[in-house]
């Protein structure tokens, strides 16, 4: 179904709400190139990237409309009972049905945004894992990247910032994104 596309990962976390949303962007293989341009856009004066949690209202709701031309096709995978005790647990959840679920769109390639050295490790292990229980399919290629190289990280990055104001209550932005947006939910706890 969306073998000839790519899906880019990203997190967003609210631990005074218990949430852990992973977001997956999905952009066709014949639309890549589009993007980044409509991303770069945005970007004010000596602004390296976007990133949902360092800008400001009014800029929030004017990436929000421009990522909504777009007409996105999203997995999301919204955790609740997130305690800071348990957030690797919770992403390890959230992430094993994030996978699942791409799989299941038939999705091969996946680029998720880079963390630490053993975040990365953790990661990696839990996508073995899945392989070596035949839960993930051998040919399903996942890996990190850089937000700072890779323009379309930045996609994922405000989906899920977009989803986890929307669970804290205020819809204002989700209401305007536009496209084909799959939502699970997952208890963490």
């Amino acid at each position: 179904m969306f073998r000839e596309s790519r899906a880019y990962v990203d997190e967003s976390m609210r631990l005074d709400g218990g949430l852990y949303v992973l977001a997956a962007v999905i952009v066709p293989d014949n639309r890549i190139a589009e993007h980044p341009a409509a991303l770069r856009d945005l970007l004010l004066t000596k602004q390296p990237r976007l990133h949902w949690r360092d800008e400001r209202q009014k800029r929030r709701l004017q990436i929000t409309r421009a990522i909504a031309l777009l007409s996105l096709t999203t997995v999301i995978v919204i955790g609740t009972g997130l305690t800071p005790a348990k957030q690797r647990r919770a992403r390890r959840k959230c992430l094993e049905r994030l996978l699942w679920q791409l799989a299941l769109l038939d999705l091969r390639q996946v680029l998720m945004e880079r963390r630490n050295a053993e975040g990365n490790k953790e990661d990696l292990d839990m996508v073995n894992a899945l392989r070596a229980q035949q839960a993930l399919p051998q040919d399903m290629h996942v890996e990190w990247g850089d937000p700072l190289v890779e323009e379309l990280l930045w996609l994922p990055d405000v989906v899920a910032g977009i989803v986890a104001r929307a669970e804290m209550g205020d819809d204002t932005l989700r209401n305007l994104l536009l496209g084909e947006h799959l939502i699970e939910r997952v208890i963490c706890d």
